[in-house]
């Protein structure tokens, strides 16, 4: 049943209902250690192992006992009675009680001296130190990084269980052709689900595309339902307007329930919300822009809440550069271009059209206008979201720099011109 076809409601009350419509899906596999980077632990991960299971040498020197060291130090040494050879790691030897290192030892075998007395423990690490069995290394719910997967196999761990979604991104429209497929008159290389699943694996989800279903209501309703048997969320891209082929919301409502249609922001109004067999499934528009946004917006947001973060942008303060009139109705999300010249930071707006993928592709800030905001003058501080490295704007400044005038240079130096 269609309760609100495209009745605009509120971006932020749209993401209140979906945390509470949709709760987290129980799931969780079992992956190698050595792949699983950016994933997220299922439940808290124990030891197996002391680490180190014994008292081990923290320096390369000599093993020694500490009661036999005093007085060694400025300028005198003191001859070594109990001493083993030990490198870093090695365990210490029974009845050896510190490490003195290698650089304050001098003589030679069997006549080692101290230059430096030593106390119990020095330059030794104790057994169970870093870790003890049963100690807790990460807890649920933790994003695995690349520091986690050597500390997980150096205390014996070579599998864990991960939190699992799958996310289905179904394309639809009878002008799409494949990518790879030359397009002809009037038809478009389906790419927003590459995007989409480029996204959701970031998150640490497993995103699963489908073949192109053409605008046939009957074709999309078999899809659709095969996604949502196969997936725990599904992304229909484009058909979610009122045209005379956009079917998707007819073909949810049909099949469960859409519970919004319509969206209060820029771009992304059309977007869709609705439920299938408990399911949720996401309707963005067909225009790239407004797709990319109606995912950023919605389907990460649902996804954080599951325990699936997309890595968190950078925020950069800068200055506008040209008005923004955004509707007080919407919230806005503005592509901009930031530039820095001499330390300080410029946003500039980027055409609000539907327009192309090279206006994402030329923007890297984004800049969010809440609903009741309207205009933005020229010269305003904002906090705007990069949507790559921050150094890169920095090395764009640099290259865009003037040349020093090598003619002064080389004078002052008594360089000849060349």
């Amino acid at each position: 049943m269609v309760r609100r076809y495209l009745t605009l409601q509120p971006l932020a009350e749209v993401r209140e209902m979906m945390l509470s419509a949709f709760k987290c899906p129980d799931r969780s596999i079992r992956v190698p250690v050595a792949g699983a980077a950016g994933r997220v632990t299922a439940r808290s991960i124990c030891s197996p192992l002391t680490v180190p299971a014994t008292d081990v040498a923290a320096r390369d020197g000599f093993a020694v006992v500490s009661s036999e060291t005093p007085g060694a130090g400025h300028g005198r040494d003191v001859s070594l009675r109990t001493f083993h050879r030990v490198n870093t790691g090695n365990p210490i030897p029974p009845g050896h009680d510190a490490v003195i290192m290698i650089e304050d030892i001098v003589g030679e075998d069997g006549a080692w001296r101290t230059r430096k007395a030593v106390t119990p423990g020095e330059h030794i690490h104790p057994a169970g130190s870093e870790i003890r069995e049963g100690e807790m290394i990460l807890p649920a719910g933790h994003r695995i990084r690349p520091c986690d997967i050597g500390a997980l196999l150096t205390y014996g761990i070579t599998e864990l269980d991960i939190r699992f979604v799958e996310v289905g991104l179904l394309p639809t429209g009878s002008e799409l052709v494949p990518a790879g497929v030359r397009p002809g008159p009037g038809e478009v290389i389906e790419s927003n689900t590459a995007a989409a699943a480029a996204w959701v694996a970031e998150t640490g989800a497993s995103p699963r595309r489908y073949p192109i279903a053409r605008d046939d209501p009957e074709v999309l309703r078999k899809a659709i339902a095969r996604g949502i048997r196969e997936n725990d969320l599904l992304l229909v891209s484009a058909g979610s307007s009122a045209g005379t082929r956009d079917f998707t919301a007819g073909v949810i409502g049909d099949l469960g329930e859409v519970l919004v249609h319509g969206i209060a922001m820029k771009p992304g109004k059309p977007s869709i919300i609705g439920k299938v067999d408990g399911k949720p499934v996401i309707g963005v528009p067909g225009y790239p822009i407004a797709a990319m946004a109606a995912v950023r917006e919605l389907l990460l947001p649902l996804l954080a809440t599951w325990g699936f973060y997309a890595p968190p942008p950078e925020t950069l303060r800068a200055r506008l550069d040209g008005a923004i009139l955004a509707d007080p109705g919407f919230d806005e999300f503005i592509l901009l271009t930031v530039s820095r010249t001499g330390g300080r930071y410029t946003a500039t707006p980027l055409p609000r059209k539907a327009g192309t993928q090279m206006t994402a592709v030329r923007a890297n800030a984004c800049l969010h206008v809440p609903a009741g905001t309207g205009k933005i003058l020229p010269g305003t501080e904002i906090d705007v979201l990069l949507t790559g490295p921050r150094t890169l704007i920095q090395e764009a400044a640099e290259l865009a720099e003037p040349a020093p005038d090598r003619s002064v240079r080389q004078e002052r130096s008594g360089a000849p011109f060349c």
